[in-house]
């Protein structure tokens, strides 16, 4: 799996996202477009993501306006507290209605530990993570 991973400074990814730290303690992943994202790969991007963060609490601003297909083993394995580890929220950008309807779909019934909100753009995801990590005493 270490093959699958490229790496450079703050910037790494997979086949099928790429992760970026855009600021402390704000993760931002992109969604390749016509990714099948399985469980293996849901487990590989938690690591990625830990790793990049260094293992601290952070928010992540997940762009998920590619289309996708996303395993009903990962949808249901990354709404857990093993899989949503230090994260304290995420905002999932979507931009089509099938988009918003699995987004609210996986809020619903999935649950998802950390706090989770669907928008459409991103300075608004943006704020609302921002607002989340002050409420939750990150620098």
């Amino acid at each position: 799996m270490i093959d699958s991973l490229k790496k450079i400074d703050n910037r790494v990814s997979t086949r099928c996202a790429s992760f970026n730290l855009i600021e402390e303690g704000v993760l931002h992943i992109v969604l390749m477009e016509d990714s099948d994202i399985d469980i293996d790969e849901s487990k590989l991007m938690q690591t990625k993501s830990l790793a990049l963060t260094e293992g601290e609490k952070f928010v992540a601003l997940i762009d998920a306006r590619a289309k996708i297909n996303v395993s009903k083993e990962s949808r249901e394995w990354g709404s857990t507290a093993e899989a949503q580890i230090n994260m304290i929220a995420q905002a999932i950008l979507v931009n089509t209605l099938a988009n918003r309807i699995v987004g609210n779909f996986i809020i619903k019934f999935h649950k998802p530990i950390a706090k989770t909100a669907l928008f459409t753009d991103e300075k608004s995801a943006l704020t609302w993570l921002r607002e989340q990590k002050k409420l939750a005493d990150l620098k």
